[in-house]
């Protein structure tokens, strides 16, 4: 890990309530480069256009966790645009 970098536990959650999934992920990390990983265990929502809030936040895919206030324990909810 580089210097500043910390490992933070987040879960993802489907507003459909089909599921949750947890995923270790760097501070640093953004949605867009964690995205290809989740949607590998969640194909089905790769096909949609999808929005992701962590408390009530609309997250910016290309900022960086720590920069989103994405802190460890959070959850991050993933909502179908279609």
């Amino acid at each position: 890990m580089e210097e500043n970098e910390k490992l933070i536990s987040v879960i993802f959650a489907f507003t459909d309530q089909k599921s949750r999934y947890s995923l270790v992920c760097k501070n640093t990390d953004t949605i867009h480069k964690i995205e290809e990983e989740l949607y590998k265990e969640y194909p089905e929502y790769s096909e949609t256009d999808n929005i992701f809030l962590c408390n009530g936040i609309l997250i910016s895919k290309f900022t960086s966790f720590e920069s989103n206030h994405i802190k460890n324990g959070d959850t991050i909810v993933l909502n179908r645009k279609n």
